[in-house]
């Protein structure tokens, strides 16, 4: 890097990246346009990477290299910016709370809610902070040790971590209960032929049902796409079409009228907890997890 990185020019892009423009940065940082511009330019500068796309001089579209090194310090800045709090809790002397993050599935799903009731009911003290992240953003959360415990799909391949796997399951077929296929026990592609087809994008569980597929010889085509499974039972439920997504996110739609189906060809999914490999699980964390455990192995019903 040719010039000194400062952390006023790191701010001024997370808050750029964050709020999705520049005006709104600024009014964010309470600075004006110019100067957020300047930081940005002289983050650039220092970095060697060109962050942003321009118009008329202004920062626009954030390029790749700027997605990829925006996930990167996001958790570095989120942990600066609890700087306060913790000195807080240090005067104060109290608890940290538990961070507790996971893919948004897992995290709003029956067993994981009713395993934080659980521990809570033993715990009762305890301050958890739940936080949905992005699978592919979570590792770094846990390495940079901004997070106690994640949830997520393995495997993982990230040399700071290390995994226990929780549950073995499979991806299901998802419908509205009043849905012609719903009177099927397996849901095929030969089913989907002419059925309107909802799937997860950009996430590794899409990449599985895909490769899946191709061991067979059949292909898929989604004609309705979210980023989050839990969307696309959203939309599944609205009578849309038929989803293909994880076991986890129907059951965060405790009594609406949607049904789900194995699904062939199978698609095999592990889901476990990460925690950074040099240190030793915080107890709270442990036991959290323990309660975590004990609901897979119970409470995570079977597709139908």
């Amino acid at each position: 890097m040719s010039n000194r990185l400062g952390l006023r020019q790191l701010r001024a892009f997370h808050a750029v990246m964050v709020t999705g423009g520049v005006t709104a940065a600024a009014e964010r940082l309470n600075l004006t346009q110019p100067a957020i511009s300047k930081q940005l330019s002289a983050l650039e500068h220092a970095l060697g990477l060109k962050l942003f796309h321009r118009r008329s001089g202004r920062a626009t579209i954030p390029t790749p290299e700027g997605v990829e090194f925006y996930r990167s310090i996001e958790a570095t800045i989120a942990g600066l910016d609890e700087i306060g709090a913790i000195a807080r809790r240090i005067r104060q002397n109290t608890t940290r709370p538990l961070r507790v993050t996971a893919t948004p599935p897992l995290i709003n799903s029956a067993p994981v809610m009713a395993a934080v009731k659980t521990f809570l009911a033993r715990h009762g003290d305890t301050h958890i902070s739940l936080e949905p992240r992005h699978r592919l953003d979570i590792e770094d959360w846990v390495a940079t040790r901004q997070i106690d415990l994640a949830l997520a799909l393995l495997p993982s391949n990230h040399p700071a971590l290390s995994a226990v796997a929780l549950t073995e399951t499979e991806a299901v077929a998802v419908m509205r209960a009043d849905h012609p296929l719903a009177a099927q026990e397996r849901i095929t592609p030969a089913h989907l032929a002419c059925e309107r087809l909802i799937l997860p994008s950009r996430q590794p569980l899409r990449s599985r049902i895909e490769a899946a597929l191709r061991q067979t010889g059949e292909t898929l085509e989604a004609q309705l796409e979210a980023s989050s499974a839990i969307t696309c039972c959203r939309m599944a439920a609205a009578g849309l079409g038929v989803a293909l997504c994880d076991p986890f996110s129907p059951t965060a739609f405790p009594g609406a009228a949607i049904v789900t189906r194995p699904w062939s060809p199978a698609v095999s999914l592990t889901y476990g907890a990460l925690h950074t490999a040099a240190q030793e699980m915080d107890p709270a964390a442990d036991a959290l997890l323990d309660c975590i455990r004990s609901e897979f192995s119970h409470r995570l019903a079977p597709a139908g």
